[in-house]
């Protein structure tokens, strides 16, 4: 093994077609285009990236991460044992070997999967949250607690697993059917949720101690065929030849009025640092029909190959592919050195 002084770590996605399931594989969902080209930015930043695909925890990951001793590992690890709810814990290995990664850490990774539980605490913080509740697994779901129309998803499931034509339900025989599938598909509790009938953002934020908002961007739903819900599912996140994804259009920086633009800033900075991201993370939320932005989801390490939106959101606020790629390896080199600053001390 030659001299490398850093890890590109990543895992060959392998999705699992549920029996039953609405949501199949597409090209976009294995192809992993950033790896390739962060390799080469680390190189001609003057890095000696060594890439490591992973797709199970073994003795031998540990032995190669420890003979390399990197200054960093850039971890791009969005499952690990064919699980994305074990992706926290790749982060907490490299935790445990007191290796510095970039991205976000064992707790907000293992906290954003849990959709309810995170609104939970971004309400306790003063965070606007649509209202919702769970139906647990295998229970039934109570018509008294139903005000139309709501938006029903798997409570842990990333990549918008679980969301299709039939997640925005108006009336309670369409909710109950909705419910059914997650329960009977995913196997795990029901989230409902009031739908907000207004805009959608997702906004890109980069940084640590003090993350800077790189742009918000909207999804334009204008084409959106009538008899389809105005939501990004998982046909309009990955099939590229499917009709609800060409009319989920990103406008990038959004054309927003400057005052709901500050308002919707400052929810993704707070958003960000109450779920404790760091580096870089994704914040979407929706309007209701009074034009009063709510959080819907947070995205710790979200998509950051170069189509995708946190990049588009960095070349808007003025940073290059490779700047944004650098400054994300350079915060976590610099943790690393404030932990060894403090491990010898003394």
């Amino acid at each position: 093994m030659g001299r490398y002084d850093c890890i590109v770590l990543y895992n060959v996605t392998s999705i699992d077609e549920l029996e039953g399931s609405e949501e199949k594989i597409y090209p976009s969902n294995i192809i992993r285009e950033e790896v390739t080209v962060i390799e080469e930015i680390l190189r001609d930043g003057g890095f000696s990236p060594y890439v490591l695909s992973v797709d199970r925890f073994s003795k031998d990951l540990v032995q190669t991460i420890l003979r390399i001793s990197p200054k960093f590992v850039f971890n791009l690890c969005e499952e690990i044992n064919g699980k994305c709810e074990l992706e926290m814990c790749v982060a907490g290995l490299l935790e445990m070997m007191g290796v510095p990664y970039t991205g976000s850490g064992p707790f907000a990774l293992g906290l954003a999967l849990n959709k309810f539980k995170v609104k939970q605490m971004l309400r306790s913080a003063g965070v606007p949250v649509p209202r919702g509740y769970l139906v647990r697994w295998k229970q039934k779901v109570s018509a008294r607690c139903s005000r139309f129309p709501v938006i029903v998803k798997p409570v842990h499931e990333d990549a918008s697993l679980g969301i299709n034509t039939n997640s925005v339900c108006h009336d309670f025989a369409n909710l109950e059917r909705q419910v059914s599938y997650i329960h009977d598909v995913y196997q795990q509790d029901a989230l409902v949720e009031e739908y907000l009938e207004g805009r959608e953002f997702n906004v890109s934020v980069i940084g640590d101690r003090e993350p800077e908002v790189l742009a918000v961007s909207e999804i334009d739903f204008s084409r959106m065929p009538e008899d389809e819900p105005r939501i990004v599912s998982y046909r309009a996140k990955w099939d590229e030849e499917s009709t609800m994804y060409d009319c989920t259009v990103p406008i990038c920086p959004a054309d927003i009025p400057k005052r709901l633009a500050d308002r919707v800033k400052g929810i993704a900075r707070r958003t960000y640092q109450t779920v404790g991201c760091r580096d870089y993370a994704r914040v979407d939320m929706r309007t209701d029909s009074s034009g009063h932005p709510f959080v819907l989801e947070v995205n710790p390490n979200p998509d950051i190959s170069p189509k995708a939106g946190f990049a588009r959101a960095a070349q808007a606020a003025g940073y290059s592919y490779s700047d944004m790629i650098l400054r994300i390896s350079h915060s976590a080199q610099e943790r690393g050195a404030k932990v060894s600053a403090t491990v010898y001390a003394f």
